[in-house]
């Protein structure tokens, strides 16, 4: 496997992303790999034994098998993450889309293997901002941990993920409990959600997240869970109930685990799907429409948003993956740059909120790169956004 890596790893630094509308890579900075969606493209890279199994039961379980056994090999999960992330997102199909949810399990039984406690969860959270396989196996960590999460409380939990080097790995952290504390709950919201709040006003929103994350995925059965009798199904519904940022955090993932009917393949599709919305709940599933659109590039997403109209576009905004242009400077400003095409009335928003996601996926750094932006409002309101980062994210990677 060791061997098959190194050739893989040669052939992926041959690639070059020609990056479109406008973008200009300075120098010899490359883009990151792109990402196939043809399943086949993966029988040649990463887990080819378990690409070319046809029901999707059987491939969950020989890629958990092929995951774990990596990480168990590589005898340091911190470091072998970050190359999973690469590994797998390059090899495309079904482990490119899937590799956050199979490291759930993952993440599960290798902290059961272990014998994970709180107090050597840093030693395995994976060195890496992704929000794939790298988020999946720290949020698999945290699940894990949920008893003895319970156990120091809210003060305890706090103290934990603040001690995290970075503020992705914060956020990924907080998110993480969410999903533990559904898992020590059984699935109740109604338990979940108030250790959400005892958290704090800064933690709550990204730990509801996680908690709603996890209420979307027991719906189907999957991921271990054990979706109970009358759980309601209708984000309308559920998500009706919930005001403010805990709206946004009950819509935002909702498609990803119960995809819609008409898949969302342009702006008249994020539209038709949020038909009859208002206010906060418009904004959420018009954030979870654009999560779910068959794009994984954040220029192509963000084009699809420019054709939305008035407060749409910028809530469409915030499902741009932009982790994904976290090693490469020139990326993040082009994207950032694409904020002044669109309407007038979008650009400030725009500008505010790649400034702060931003500024999330480099630690901070991206601050001081809004200073190449061409205009003095534009460098100024991606400042703010940017001095933010540390406030709630409520839809993020």
């Amino acid at each position: 496997m060791r061997a098959a890596r190194h050739r893989f790893a040669v052939l992926a630094l041959s690639i070059v992303v020609a990056v479109t509308a406008g973008l200009v890579v300075a120098g010899a900075e490359a883009g990151p790999p792109a990402v196939g969606d043809n399943p086949s493209s993966a029988s040649s890279a990463f887990g080819g034994e378990c690409a070319k199994l046809r029901a999707e039961a059987a491939k969950t379980r020989c890629y958990v098998k092929l995951l774990l056994a990596d990480i168990e090999a590589s005898r340091n999960p911190s470091r072998e993450l970050p190359q999973l992330d690469a590994e797998t997102r390059a090899a495309g199909g079904f482990i490119a889309g899937a590799c956050h949810a199979l490291m759930h399990i993952v993440g599960r039984k290798y902290a059961r293997r272990h014998h994970l406690t709180l107090a050597t969860l840093q030693r395995y959270l994976p060195r890496s901002s992704d929000p794939g396989c790298s988020a999946g196996f720290g949020h698999g960590l945290i699940m894990y941990l949920a008893p003895q999460i319970v156990k120091i409380g809210p003060r305890g939990a706090v103290h934990i993920c603040s001690k995290l080097r970075t503020r992705m790995r914060q956020y990924t952290c907080i998110h993480g409990l969410g999903h533990a504390y559904m898992r020590v709950y059984f699935e109740y919201l109604r338990y979940a959600l108030p250790a959400c709040r005892a958290l704090g006003k800064r933690q709550a929103p990204d730990c509801a997240q996680g908690a709603f994350h996890d209420y979307w995925i027991a719906t189907t059965g999957r991921d271990s869970t054990h979706a109970r009798t009358g759980l309601v199904t209708s984000p309308r519904t559920l998500c009706g109930a919930y005001k403010g940022q805990f709206a946004m955090a009950c819509w935002y993932r909702v498609y990803i685990e119960r995809p819609p009917g008409r898949a969302v393949r342009g702006a008249s599709d994020v539209t038709f799907l949020c038909r009859g919305l208002r206010d906060v709940q418009r904004a959420g599933c018009v954030a979870a429409a654009a999560l779910s659109a068959a794009t994984s590039d954040p220029f192509s997403l963000a084009r699809l948003c420019s054709h939305l109209f008035g407060n749409d576009v910028v809530n469409c905004l915030r499902a741009v993956p932009v982790e994904q242009t976290d090693r490469w400077p020139s990326m993040q400003v082009a994207l950032i740059r694409s904020c002044s095409k669109l309407h007038p009335g979008s650009r400030r928003p725009c500008y505010e909120w790649f400034g702060k996601a931003l500024a999330v996926v480099t630690n901070g750094a991206f601050r001081t790169r809004c200073a190449r932006l061409h205009s003095p409002a534009a460098r100024a309101q991606c400042r703010f956004g940017a001095a933010r980062f540390r406030e709630p994210l409520v839809t993020f990677a």
